[in-house]
């Protein structure tokens, strides 16, 4: 099953973490298609006023092919994965001019395209340091967005396996669905089904049940999966501490709630939040 995905281009640096990622994660290249998108900075509308004060026709708002691809940070980025082996039928290149902000414009991108997830490099900052920074990764998640982010920090080509954080919500449960329709024919990762449960939680069987089901209807086959339970008073300190040791290529979990109403919640955060902040080596999958 063709998966196709988005890839935002930005700085060198970042677009570097991204696509290592994906050309890393997945054996089968042929199977996969990825449009990398760029967000140009606003223009001045005066730019757009021929000489000698003649209005020339409104510019088309998006470039694609040759056009897109003429842009340095594309044309870096496409070649790249040309010289690395991904399939040139594969690859595509959109560029768009940037009028509502980069985080909105990537997901009207995404809507309007029907990617199967949104993939964003992150620099190596700090949490706090980001927080008061352009971080897109960061404010994407406080948006309503009907799609998987992939969030690459420092990414390792050496790990493998996908990491599915289970709970009762829906959003996790979207988590493992996605998780399976990914690795569906793709045969280098294999699943780990995580709950982490306090002292009084309760019984994890219905989420593993309804989750192997999500995996099975992708084509998962069961000697794939497997599941674990585990108790902890901080499950983003759990989750990331399994992700390190067990060298997983991707950590998936689904993200309840939206923008944190004080600046203490920004401090606390969310185990999503968390897992942002301080995940490294793996991609953090993320599903709303």
């Amino acid at each position: 099953m063709e998966k196709h995905l988005l890839v935002a281009i930005g700085d060198e640096y970042t677009s570097s973490l991204s696509l290592r990622y994906v050309y890393g994660f997945f054996s089968r290249r042929e199977d996969v298609k990825l449009t990398l998108f760029y967000v140009a900075p606003k223009t001045d509308p005066r730019h757009d006023a021929g000489h000698h004060g003649h209005e020339k026709s409104a510019p088309s708002r998006c470039l694609s092919g040759d056009a897109a691809a003429a842009l340095p940070a594309m044309e870096k980025a496409r070649n790249w994965l040309f010289d690395m082996g991904f399939p040139k039928k594969n690859v595509f290149v959109k560029a768009c001019r940037g009028d509502q902000g980069i985080v909105k414009d990537i997901i009207k991108e995404c809507e309007q395209g029907l990617y199967d997830a949104a993939v964003l490099g992150r620099r190596g900052l700090s949490w706090f340091d980001e927080m008061f920074s352009d971080s897109v990764s960061h404010k994407i998640l406080w948006e309503a967005i009907g799609f998987p982010i992939w969030v690459c920090r420092n990414p390792d080509p050496n790990r493998k396996d996908v990491l599915v954080c289970l709970d009762e919500s829906s959003q996790c449960q979207r988590a493992a669905d996605h998780v399976g329709f990914i690795l569906a024919n793709e045969p280098a990762h294999d699943v780990t089904l995580l709950h982490i449960r306090d002292e009084h939680g309760q019984d994890p069987a219905p989420f593993f049940a309804k989750a192997r089901q999500a995996l099975a209807e992708n084509g998962i086959a069961a000697t794939r999966v497997r599941h674990k339970t585990i108790t902890a008073k901080d499950p983003a300190q759990a989750i990331l501490k399994m992700a390190k040791t067990e060298n997983f290529a991707a950590v998936a979990i689904g993200r309840t709630g939206g923008r944190p109403q004080a600046f203490m919640d920004q401090i606390v955060g969310s185990t999503s939040l968390k897992l942002l902040r301080n995940l490294e080596g793996a991609a953090l999958w993320l599903c709303k």
